[in-house]
């Protein structure tokens, strides 16, 4: 184990700090996905271009369902599921947990496999602006 000097270990500890301040700031994103399901690699690609467009920094989990129990434990009613700071783009509490392939219905009326980056970019902005209003009130 290597040893620091008091002032390389302050450094570091606040360096730790203000990353932690930092990674408070950045948006978590959860992409579930079901294996025989085909649309979570566009799912990633249109997640990552709408966190682009809004200007907005995240980590992304990308995760495997591949078992009912998964499913219920993660709230999963099908492939993909995607949530922001755990807000879920275009929830359906109606819908049953399973391994399954889902639908969206887009602004024009369409059924797809994968939510439109208008969709994505709606709730990038709803979670910003409840983050917002939440760093907002706690100050002054």
């Amino acid at each position: 184990m290597r040893m620091r000097s008091p002032q390389t270990a302050l450094s570091g500890r606040f360096i730790w700090y203000n990353m932690l301040e930092v990674k408070a700031n950045i948006m978590r994103v959860q992409l579930f996905y079901y294996p025989d399901c085909p649309s979570h690699e566009r799912a990633l690609e249109l997640v990552r271009e709408a966190l682009e467009a809004e200007g907005v920094d995240a980590e992304i989990a990308v995760i495997c369902i591949e078992t009912q129990e998964e499913a219920e434990r993660h709230r999963f009613i099908g492939s993909p599921t995607i949530r922001f700071n755990g807000v879920e783009v275009d929830p359906q509490p109606h819908l049953p947990y399973r391994l399954t392939c889902r639908t969206f219905r887009h602004e024009d009326g369409r059924l797809s496999p994968l939510p439109s980056r208008m969709m994505l970019r709606e709730v990038i902005r709803q979670v910003k602006q409840e983050e917002e209003q939440t760093h907002g009130s706690g100050a002054g």
